[in-house]
Parts: structure tokens; C-alpha cells; sequence
């Protein structure tokens, strides 16, 4: 015999054993009233946390391995998986910059070309922009964005 699931207006959820679907649906074990039955709950598989983020993403060379194969399909799988997730959940989207550099000075913290941009506001030179980001990374200053 199947086990189904039942609802009552009072709030009243539970399960019965039944002989069959078109068997009548139970009174209410609470109140007494009809119950009606509900579609069964969905069978849980895996875990219920969201990808991994982007930021999460290795962001250099090094950080995929030296390249491994293995460590770039799953990277690769891994960040497929949260644009999927972002497009179905927007709520969830990260908001994420376009990358100038991401090596040497840069590992850490990638030069953006927003920042990049913001630097050569002044001078309109953009390999003298990158220099002075590298070095404000040397010094510790809080790179401008």
C-alpha cells in the first residue's frame, strides 16, 4: 500500500498508508473534517546551498594549478553552475568588474578598468595609471576606484 500526504484547512498535515489513489481521502485526525491530498514532497538530493560565489574563483596562473587541466574543468563546471544559479536567482547576482591584471602586484587584489580608468583621469596615460596602481600596492595605499 503507498503512503500519501494530506492537508486539512485547520492546518493539519499527515500521512496515511491507502490502498490505492482513488481510494476516498481520510477525515482530519485533529477536527474531522476533509482532507484533500497533497502532491508528494520532493525527494532531496544533494545539498541546498548555492554555488560557490565568483569572487571565489581562482584569479591567476597559479591559482588554476599552473594551468592542470582537472583544476580549469572545474573551475570552469563551478562558475557555469553560479551563472546559471545568478540568472535564475538575480537577487543573488554579484556585481563583478572587468579585469586589467590580475598578476604579479595584482594577485591579490586584480587592477579593475574602473580603477585603471579613475588613475588616468588626470595624466590620460594608462601604462603610467598602471604603474602607479602597481606601486600603490607595494606601499599598502588603498588603491582609487
Amino acid at each position: 500500500m503507498p503512503v500519501y500526504d494530506y492537508t486539512c484547512s485547520c492546518g493539519t498535515r499527515f500521512e496515511l498508508m491507502v490502498p490505492s489513489w482513488s481510494s476516498p481521502a481520510p477525515a482530519c485526525p485533529d477536527c474531522g473534517a476533509e482532507t484533500r491530498r497533497r502532491p508528494p514532497s520532493p525527494a532531496v538530493h544533494g545539498r541546498a546551498a548555492p554555488p560557490p560565489s565568483m569572487s571565489s574563483a581562482p584569479q591567476s596562473w597559479e591559482g588554476l594549478n599552473s594551468g592542470d587541466r582537472d583544476t580549469i574543468t572545474h573551475w570552469r563546471r563551478t562558475v557555469e553552475a553560479r551563472q546559471e544559479f545568478e540568472s535564475r536567482h538575480p537577487e543573488h547576482h554579484e556585481h563583478r568588474d572587468a579585469i586589467a591584471a590580475h598578476e604579479g602586484r595584482f594577485e591579490r587584489k586584480p587592477l579593475t578598468y574602473k580603477e585603471l580608468a579613475s588613475r588616468a583621469a588626470t595624466s590620460k596615460d594608462a601604462t603610467q595609471a598602471a604603474a602607479e596602481a602597481s606601486r600603490a600596492r607595494r606601499t599598502g595605499d588603498t588603491p582609487a576606484t
